[in-house]
């Protein structure tokens, strides 16, 4: 069974620091992890309604391998995507279109 990376970065609106919190585990196979990365999202969505919480920027990212001791960020080699939340639900980004737009917001 292959490892997976899974990565939850959540900020709220007026908030300066960002919560991150890194799990690795076996899936059968990537979408597998790709499944699980989307309902660790979608309970994040939740947590935020019933809190009533804005989100500045969230996100579950996903990487192949264990990496649970490296620093994790979407430039990695290692990076497939992230799940992308905001009031409007979770979207997937891949990794190359995730860089771009990272790209773009430093520009």
């Amino acid at each position: 069974m292959p490892a997976f990376t899974i990565v939850t970065t959540s900020a709220t609106q007026g908030s300066d620091s960002a919560e991150v919190n890194t799990l690795t585990d076996e899936f059968s196979n990537e979408s597998e992890a790709l499944g699980y990365a989307r309902r660790m999202a979608d309970e994040m969505l939740d947590l935020a309604s019933q809190l009533s919480l804005d989100f500045d920027y969230t996100n579950v990212g996903l990487y192949e391998g264990d990496l649970l001791d490296e620093d994790l960020d979407p430039a990695h080699a290692a990076f497939k995507g992230a799940w992308v939340l905001d009031e409007e639900g979770a979207a997937f980004v891949p990794a190359d279109e995730f860089r771009e737009g990272i790209a773009q917001a430093d520009a």
